[in-house]
């Protein structure tokens, strides 16, 4: 069964070859709906991204990860790949388990949907997940990504 996202890429992938121009991630996020699906993708892949790096800095593999949980094995995969569904709680559950808190920083949707960098970030101020919450902010200019341990 495909999720709506999918659906809604292949939709646009279907009416893509009218309008060469315009790209797919444009054709998606045209509409209420695709904006919607694709900044829930984007999070998802964001947050994973983050997991994992934080997983492969520390030397934590899903097995280690899942006993520090409580969970199964089986459930890390979901959730690294996407599946799982991820409340705050569970997020802030898992970084805190690998000995990290979860900060927000929003932006204006437009950031999210040019074509670089994957993860953009307004000027200004960024926490990200960190061992401790940082005495000042890290002030990080709105061209470069956001950086290994950090949550945009």
């Amino acid at each position: 069964m495909r999720t709506a996202f999918e659906k809604s890429i292949l939709s646009a992938n279907e009416s893509r070859h009218g309008d060469m121009a315009q790209t797919l991630t444009d054709k998606l996020t045209a509409t209420p709906e695709g904006m919607r699906l694709y900044q829930q993708e984007r999070a998802i892949l964001e947050f994973t991204e983050l997991l994992c790096e934080i997983m492969e800095e520390q030397n934590v593999t899903r097995s280690e990860l899942a006993r520090r949980l409580g969970k199964t094995k089986g459930y890390i995969t979901q959730l690294l790949d996407g599946r799982a569904n991820m409340t705050v709680r569970t997020m802030s559950d898992v970084l805190v388990a690998l000995g990290r808190a979860l900060h927000f920083q929003d932006g204006p949707l437009s950031a999210t949907v040019q074509a670089a960098p994957l993860w953009p970030i307004r000027e200004g101020l960024a926490w990200g997940a960190t061992a401790a919450w940082p005495e000042q902010p890290l002030r990080i200019p709105a061209a470069e990504p956001v950086r290994k341990g950090m949550v945009a």
